[in-house]
């Protein structure tokens, strides 16, 4: 065979290689298909997404008689707490405190050139995103309370977490060009409780003289006692920091208190702004379950969802309503808190 016909060779049969490669459909065997569950770990709801329940209850590997039950199981296993709040950031305990207490560099530096910029240095808020849509973090702890009780103190009141049911961040300033949203006019503080955040040892408290150009933008989540809500709260703490940072740019603590934290820890404002968690999980063809949380908009604001709970006593509702007193509150509200400390306001 001479140097031609191996050439004409060669190129009939690359020829020929290259079309039954194009020719090759890529494999799906390995793929694999998922469908989304709007709302609660319901069997109508898993029903509609899986089209029909014959087909969920053969999905799961169960007869349609024990598939209430084994959709429960299989919802339970998927929201259960699973990875530490400490973990979402991966930025370690200490960092995740000074954090919600408004301090750290992601509160306090503004971009100068290549240096600061919000998007890279708080990229963890971005990526780790999914990951608070579909696992449940237990409350931070990061390995702190064997040596230090109550590290995280922001969620603790006398050794319960947030009995009143509310988590509330305000922010004082912005890292970005837009203007801070005023929605808020902070009134006066007891400091006691926050003492781990200001660290101010003893009895204090703060009367705000709010001056016609101070802004203040608070919002906040509520929940009831062993809802799904509850379950989920640092879910959506997550996002309340990734959109208030991230999409906003909002930074800094109301002084005194902690940027984030029980609303018994923080000032009382006359409103916040309210947002809450949608249910909803993810199957897939091989009948395995896990979340798939989105938020939204109250549609009202944060005390007036609150008032709305079913399961929330009218003693919790005053308590709250002391706490976010509506607006033009703050004057009565401030006179109210200085006369319990046997202080009379100066006109």
């Amino acid at each position: 065979m001479n140097n031609l016909t191996r050439l004409l060779t060669f190129t009939a049969f690359f020829a020929v290689t290259a079309d039954t490669l194009r020719s090759v459909e890529p494999s799906t065997n390995n793929v694999r298909s998922i469908s989304n569950v709007d709302g609660g770990c319901t069997v109508s709801n898993f029903a509609d997404a899986a089209g029909g329940e014959d087909a969920l209850a053969g999905l799961i590997g169960v007869t349609t008689e024990e598939l209430p039950t084994a959709l429960a199981d299989l919802c339970a296993l998927a929201s259960a707490p699973t990875l530490d709040f400490v973990d979402s950031l991966g930025k370690g305990p200490q960092f995740l405190k000074n954090f919600l207490d408004g301090g750290t560099a992601w509160n306090d530096y503004i971009q100068d050139g290549d240096n600061h910029v919000l998007s890279e240095d708080a990229s963890n808020l971005v990526e780790n995103y999914d990951t608070a849509k579909t696992v449940t973090y237990a409350a931070p702890d990061g390995g702190t309370d064997d040596t230090y009780p109550l590290y995280f103190s922001n969620f603790k009141n006398y050794g319960k977490e947030c009995p009143l049911g509310v988590i509330e961040c305000c922010y004082k300033d912005t890292r970005l060009t837009n203007t801070l949203e005023d929605n808020a006019e902070m009134c006066a503080l007891d400091m006691t409780l926050a003492r781990q955040s200001n660290h101010i040892e003893g009895k204090s408290w703060t009367f705000y003289n709010t001056q016609e150009g101070d802004k203040t933008y608070c919002t906040g989540f509520a929940y009831e006692e062993g809802s799904f809500d509850e379950k989920v709260r640092y879910n959506t703490l997550f996002h309340l920091l990734k959109d208030n940072l991230m999409g906003k740019g909002y930074v800094k603590n109301i002084p005194g208190a902690p940027m984030c934290g029980c609303i018994s820890q923080m000032p009382i404002v006359t409103n916040a702004a309210c947002v809450k968690v949608k249910e909803g999980y993810a199957i897939d063809d091989e009948g395995s379950v896990k979340m798939n949380l989105n938020w939204e908009d109250c549609g009202t604001d944060l005390y007036s969802y609150y008032e709305a709970l079913n399961d929330r006593d009218s003693t919790e509702k005053r308590f709250v309503k002391d706490k976010i007193v509506g607006v033009g509150g703050c004057k009565i509200a401030g006179i109210s808190f200085l006369n319990e400390k046997m202080l009379v306001p100066i006109e």
